[in-house]
C-alpha cells in the first residue's frame, strides 16, 4: 500500500495515480477516494474527516489546504513536518 509518509500530498497522490496506471486498476470514483484517504499521514487524514467533498479533485485541493495550514501551525504529530521544513 501506498502512503503518504515523508512526501507532500502532491507527491504522495501523484504516486499513487502512477501506481494505480500502471497496475492497471479501474475502479470507482469513491474507492479511489478511500484509497488515497487511507494513505494519508494520521493528521491529515484526522482533520478530513470532517471535511466534505464530492470527487476527487476537490478532495485532493482540500488535503493540500490541510497540509499547508498544519505546516503553517508547526503540526508535527505525524512527523512528517520538521522545523526544517516550516522555513
Amino acid at each position: 500500500m501506498i502512503t503518504q509518509g515523508n512526501k507532500s500530498v502532491e507527491e504522495y497522490q501523484k504516486e499513487l495515480e502512477v501506481a494505480m496506471i500502471r497496475a492497471n486498476v479501474n475502479e470507482d470514483e469513491e474507492v479511489t477516494m478511500s484509497r488515497f484517504l487511507n494513505g494519508l499521514n494520521r493528521d491529515i487524514a484526522n482533520v478530513m474527516e470532517l471535511q466534505s467533498y464530492v470527487d476527487l479533485e476537490e478532495l485532493v485541493h482540500l488535503v493540500i489546504k490541510v497540509e499547508g495550514q498544519l505546516k503553517r501551525r508547526g503540526d508535527t504529530r505525524s512527523g512528517a513536518y520538521t522545523r526544517s521544513s516550516l522555513g
